[in-house]
């Protein structure tokens, strides 16, 4: 479902969702530029495609048997280290934020997962309150190489998608493999039903969560980066990182065999169609509405909308909220 505006209307959010999006872009690529790759990355990375080649989602991302976690605490921060090691040592601590309703962690549970470079979690926090106030638990996760599991001297997020494929599928598999491990200690706890709401790159990790775990019931995608091969190879936001790739050596026919595992697009959620909700920006250049019609199509029974925005903007969240809300009134109670 397409939502319109007036003529003058819709050049004003176009210019705007434009400049918003090209300083974003700007910023993100001259930040990538400090980057600098290993010689051997080639074939690194070659070695690490076919280590997988071979294997199916499943395995990539198995939570390891030999896996200690610690008591999951009622409220607040919750830290253990990651199941599945980086090669930074601030980046192997899985940090999740708790806010529990007044029901408790039996009561359904939402994901909150963040798009890239996210520097504030004020507006998850907000989301949450509103999600407890409907008889919703939420869970804030921060991503590979962001807020707490930030790089010293690097910005948040600024190792997560780079021009080095193994740490970016690595970091994939990080989170995927953690939001697992979640979802199984709020089953044991006595939770039902879970969802997964994500933004972005967000979006990314809930729907890759999806494809591999039948426990993620609900499903909100907001402008998720789906295809991961258009974003990397014609993203505006990605001018640096390709620039980089060519320099190592690596084209894009030597990412496509591993894209079967870290690329929602090549695959298919476990989640029932009719509880998954995708939401496209119109002006969106990463992660463009075409795309994610296509797979809103491919994804049989699910459920589609696109509003006037580009990919950074505001009103994709308190849309994509109440959408849900209307879509699964049942499971939206006061508590």
């Amino acid at each position: 479902m397409n939502h319109t505006a007036s003529p003058f209307l819709d050049k004003v959010d176009r210019w705007r969702a434009g400049v918003v999006d090209a300083v974003s872009f700007g910023f993100v690529n001259t930040v990538a530029r400090r980057h600098r790759l290993p010689k051997d990355l080639l074939q690194r990375w070659h070695q690490y495609a076919s280590h997988w080649a071979a294997r199916s989602s499943s395995e990539y991302y198995a939570i390891p048997d030999d896996h200690e976690l610690p008591p999951m605490p009622h409220s607040g921060p919750w830290r253990f280290v990651s199941p599945i090691r980086s090669d930074y040592s601030d980046n192997n601590t899985t940090a999740f934020d708790l806010f529990p309703c007044k029901k408790g962690w039996s009561a359904p549970t939402m994901i909150l997962a963040h798009g890239l470079m996210s520097v504030s979690d004020m507006g998850y926090r907000l989301w949450a309150k509103r999600l407890n106030e409907r008889g919703w638990n939420a869970v804030f996760m921060h991503l590979p190489y962001h807020y707490s599991r930030r790089l010293r001297r690097h910005l948040t997020g600024e190792f997560a998608v780079s021009a080095h494929p193994l740490r970016t599928a690595e970091g994939i598999r990080q989170a995927v493999v953690e939001a697992r491990v979640l979802l199984r200690t709020l089953k044991n706890m006595g939770g039902q039903l879970f969802g997964g709401w994500g933004t972005s790159y967000g979006g990314w990790i809930m729907a890759q969560t999806a494809c591999v775990d039948p426990l993620l019931q609900r499903l909100i995608l907001v402008e998720p980066i789906l295809n991961i091969e258009t974003a990397i190879w014609e993203s505006p936001a990605s001018i640096t990182v390709r620039q980089h790739m060519r320099q190592a050596g690596i084209k894009r026919e030597d990412l496509r065999p591993h894209l079967r595992l870290c690329c929602p697009s090549h695959q298919k959620p476990l989640t029932e169609g009719r509880n998954v909700l995708l939401l496209a920006g119109e002006y969106d250049r990463i992660a463009p509405p075409e795309l994610i019609r296509q797979l809103n199509q491919k994804w049989e029974g699910s459920h589609y909308h696109c509003f006037k925005q580009g990919h950074v903007g505001y009103t994709l969240m308190p849309e994509s909220f109440r959408l849900a809300q209307d879509l699964w009134a049942d499971d939206f109670r006061e508590s």
